[in-house]
């Protein structure tokens, strides 16, 4: 099967999202598409799912001009996608979600849930997938559920798969299990559209690398012939440096907090670490290794059994987040959809809520105040958006991370924690929220850093703290540790 796109356009509210592009997908072929946040890389996905239509140009699928007015047209042309955001029933089976909406039928008519699990078995076993199609697909991991929603398209009978950011929740494991899966199904014939920000991971499958950059089509390179370096500068316009290690050499500043035994049974135990004003402490460790608990109990969000928490040498409980912001704590957190924004909001309201008492007075917003305030750190961390009151809902995931971001940095924290700041995030960004860090820390913020990459946390920590189920493995004090190394740690 062949899908080519050929001047499609799409506008919203007189912005281009998409500007004369062109997308070439051929059976047997992975086709990856990269691009900065805002590139357009979600708008053609959507318009090869049926969500938008696009203004002008033509979707031709072998070689017929095709019209996709809505998503169940994209599924007859054999077109399937997989969003970041997994759409699978939690409840009920893996076989029930993979035939969800077509559960097969016995001869009485009812559901032949033998027949189903059956089925399910050789979907799941074409893939490699060693998935017990009984299971509840709230039991399986991340990188299991990833595999349903794969199975879950393949009893379609595809021929064009596209997965937009596979890999951005999974551990290293799990995404070259991924991998090695969409290689396969490309060895079946499928043409596959594969998003990522992840060059590694695209060096390693592509057949073709596609860039699009502000909603425009730049090029198409071979996958043997792409480099780090032209693909990034296609993606960006400029050349790109690696992930520039922080070297300072300075006194330790006045310290903030200290967390001594920390505990919570079944998340993690005996933890304790501490964090001076002006550095970074990076909390490094695989998936379930009880980073995120870790922040939440610290932040309030979560209890915890025993140990304690100190700020600025007083001993604190935090019962609720509303108590670590006073002490002068942000938080911003893993999911940024679920936990870091108020969806259907403006921009500006989200970045204004960390901050409402001191834009107001007498209970009432000054919005000539709110709005520089606002519009200051839009510039700063170059928020792509046509307005301050544009939804949130329409910006790229990049671009909404940034706005969590904005509204940590307006509370002027004196201790900032940030949960994967950078996951699903374009290479661009990716450097200016490493310089925005890096310039609130020379301004003596204190900030523990957890990120699942860890050359970002080698290059950006001053210290790191090693996670392993829920126990501090090792500790790291100096820039020499590798990346070797703390991954032998954390895996043990």
């Amino acid at each position: 099967m062949e899908v080519i796109l050929k001047h499609i356009t799409k506008s919203f509210s007189g912005t281009k999202a998409l500007d004369d592009v062109e997308l070439h997908l051929k059976g047997g072929e992975i086709n990856c598409l990269v691009g900065e946040n805002g590139a357009g890389k979600s708008t053609v996905i959507k318009v090869l799912a049926g969500a938008h239509m696009p203004d002008s140009g033509e979707i031709r699928i072998d070689g017929k001009i095709t019209v996709l007015r809505n998503p169940r047209e994209s599924q007859m042309n054999k077109i399937a996608v997989i969003h970041q955001e997994l759409l699978l029933v939690p409840e009920v089976s893996v076989a029930e979600n993979i035939f969800l909406g077509d559960w097969p039928k016995g001869k009485t008519h009812f559901l032949d849930r033998k027949g189903m699990n059956e089925k399910a078995s050789g979907i799941l076993a074409r893939i490699g997938a060693n998935i017990n199609p009984r299971s509840i697909v709230s039991s399986l991991s991340t990188g299991e559920q990833q595999l349903v929603e794969i199975a879950k398209a393949l009893s379609k009978d595809i021929k064009v798969l596209i997965l937009d950011e596979p890999t951005a929740s999974l551990s290293e494991v799990d995404a070259n299990n991924l991998l090695r899966i969409v290689k396969e199904l490309k060895n079946q014939g499928i043409a596959v559209l594969y998003v990522s920000h992840r060059l590694e991971e695209v060096f390693a499958i592509a057949d073709k690398v596609t860039v699009f950059r502000d909603g425009k089509y730049i090029g198409c390179v071979p996958g043997q012939d792409a480099t780090k370096d032209e693909i990034v500068k296609m993606m960006v316009g400029r050349e790109a440096g690696n992930i520039e290690v922080r070297h300072r050499v300075k006194e330790k500043g006045k310290k903030v907090l200290e967390v001594n035994h920390l505990t919570s049974r079944g998340m993690f135990q005996d933890i304790s670490f501490d964090l001076y004003e002006g550095e970074v402490v990076g909390l490094a460790g695989l998936v379930g290794a009880g980073r995120t608990e870790i922040v939440r109990a610290l932040y309030g969000a979560d209890t915890y059994d025993s140990g304690e928490i100190l700020v600025n040498g007083k001993r604190r409980n935090f019962h609720h987040p509303a108590d670590a912001i006073r002490e002068g704590i942000s938080l911003v957190p893993e999911d940024r959809k679920t936990q870091g924004l108020v969806l259907g909001q403006s921009v500006e309201h989200n970045i204004q809520l960390g901050i409402l008492k001191k834009i107001s007075s007498y209970g009432m917003i000054q919005k000539k105040q709110g709005r520089a305030v606002v519009e200051d750190y839009r510039d700063k961390l170059r928020i792509k958006t046509v307005s301050v009151e544009t939804d949130v809902n329409s910006l790229s995931g990049g671009n909404q991370q940034k706005v969590v971001l904005a509204r940590s940095l307006a509370m002027d924290p004196r201790i900032l924690f940030l949960d994967e700041p950078t996951r699903g995030v374009d290479v661009g960004a990716r450097e200016e929220i490493h310089k925005l860090i890096d310039e609130a820390v020379k301004n003596r913020l204190a900030v523990l850093l957890v990120s699942s990459d860890i050359l970002e946390l080698l290059a950006l920590s001053d210290r790191i703290v090693v996670l392993r189920e829920g126990q501090i493995a090792g500790k790291f004090n100096d820039h020499k540790v590798s990346k070797e190394e703390v991954i032998k740690l954390a895996a043990n």
